[in-house]
Parts: C-alpha cells; structure tokens; sequence
C-alpha cells in the first residue's frame, strides 16, 4: 500500500490520487510518535453514522493477526505529539 501501489499506478499513467491518504477521526487517543515515521496497523469503526479508526492493540511487526485484523494504517509523521480522542489522522486504507 505504501510502496507498491503507488509505483504500479505510475506504471500504468494513473493519477496518484487513489493513494492520497484520507482524514479521519480517532475513536481514543494515541501516544506520540517517534523520530520516524510509523504506519500504525488501524481498525475503521462507524460510530453514530461517522467514520472513525482507532489502532489495533499492539503495534509489535512480529504479530501478524494484528495485520491481519487491520483494514488501515494511520500515518504518524515523525516526533508527531499524542494525538487525543477525536482528533483528525492520515490513513492510508488496506482496501485490496
């Protein structure tokens, strides 16, 4: 999603604005980031007919079950500050 698609979509002429992340809110707060930037493996939750994502419990790369629940991943910039409940994120939905 992060490499790959947009390559193929330039191979193929395509506009890269299928690939532009979207904005959503987060369902509960989320720690500051660090000196890179992290692609947090997320879950999209309607609440109230509003679209929300929040993270999937642990972010550890060795677990694939949490890749596989997510269906997003919210993009943290690096030294990003904690994010509160409600507050606007970049996700880069996994909708292949």
């Amino acid at each position: 999603r992060v490499f790959l698609v947009p390559l193929i979509h330039a191979m193929l002429g395509l506009s890269d604005i299928e690939s532009a992340p979207q904005v959503l809110p987060l369902s509960g707060p989320i720690e500051a980031n660090g000196p890179r930037t992290h692609y947090m493996r997320a879950v999209t939750e309607h609440h109230g007919g509003a679209l929300r994502v929040r993270p999937v419990n642990s972010q550890d790369s060795s677990l694939l079950t949490r890749l596989a629940q997510a269906d997003a991943l919210i993009v943290r910039s690096p030294n990003a500050p904690a994010a509160a409940l409600g507050e606007a994120v970049s996700v880069l939905p996994l909708d292949f």
